[in-house]
């Protein structure tokens, strides 16, 4: 038998590719075109524009749910969160404006603002804020379908050091009455997470300590720090909340759209019989 041993042995046997899974698909898959695309808008703040490394981003784990649930459609999906914004700010500072000319056709967007808003204009000021962008939304975007997203409720005391849920939990309540009069569908993600919390899934944020460069991203380091509530009280959702939330929205759009999204599906591109 010939020697194996006699030279350098980089691979050691590992020359295998990637498999073919949802998420390494839609890793390597290219943007389909727009005009033959659902086109889904996540527009937000820090809550949706997240620090998680690629396969983990919101826009993926959707992106992966969407294909697993309508497989003959494609997706274009754009986060346009912004660590940090308001609704208000991104009206003003010319960031809508920014994003639309950059996705000129879009179909849904889910819109998730008010940690922000709330800290620096109150809460009355905030639905104000998400009024306003919503309203631009509808009017730039014909037949645009906008979902209202409430946001993070913390699991209070046992994993945050303050109960900020007393803090969200009107902002919220104001969210609900926005989506109710202007006829907005409405996800009520901080509704889902106590369910869920309640139900003994708690393990839905980041940890670690406010920096961004200390922020741990998932329970590795959780025997350390026993149940120190400092060590969870952070607001961002980890990877397990974040496909969560894609499983809601998907389900969400389900109940608004049926089998079939807005858009055109690729075979129906040229036939002149596809919806838009």
């Amino acid at each position: 038998m010939k020697a194996t041993g006699d030279k350098p042995d980089p691979l050691q046997g590992h020359t295998r590719e990637w498999p073919s899974t949802p998420y390494s698909d839609e890793a390597r898959a290219e943007e389909p075109p727009m005009e033959t695309s659902c086109c889904v808008g996540l527009f937000g703040d820090c809550t949706v524009d997240v620090y998680m490394p690629p396969a983990m981003r919101p826009e993926n784990h959707l992106a992966v749910r969407l294909r697993r649930t309508f497989p003959e459609q494609r997706f274009v999906i754009r986060n346009l969160g912004d660590s940090g914004g308001t609704a208000g700010e991104f009206v003003r500072c010319g960031d809508l404006e920014k994003a639309l000319s950059e996705m000129p056709r879009l179909h849904i967007a889910f819109v998730r603002y008010g940690i922000n808003d709330r800290k620096r204009d109150g809460i009355p000021r905030c639905i104000e804020n998400m009024r306003t962008l919503c309203d631009l939304l509808q009017r730039r975007c014909a037949n645009v379908t906008i979902v209202i997203e409430t946001g993070m409720w913390v699991d209070y005391p046992k994993h945050y050091m303050f109960d900020r849920n007393s803090r969200l939990a009107p902002l919220y309540e104001a969210m609900r009455k926005l989506a109710e009069d202007e006829g907005y569908a409405l996800l009520d993600i901080y509704e889902k997470m106590e369910a869920e919390t309640r139900r003994g899934n708690w393990d839905l944020r980041v940890r670690g300590l406010p920096d961004r460069e200390h922020m741990i991203l998932d329970d590795s380091l959780d025997q350390f720090f026993a149940d120190d509530p400092a060590f969870f009280t952070n607001i961002h959702p980890n990877s397990r909340c974040l496909g969560l939330i894609a499983d809601w929205e998907v389900a969400k759009l389900k109940e608004l759209f049926g089998n079939r999204l807005p858009g055109v599906v690729p075979e129906e591109a040229h036939d002149g019989d596809g919806r838009s």
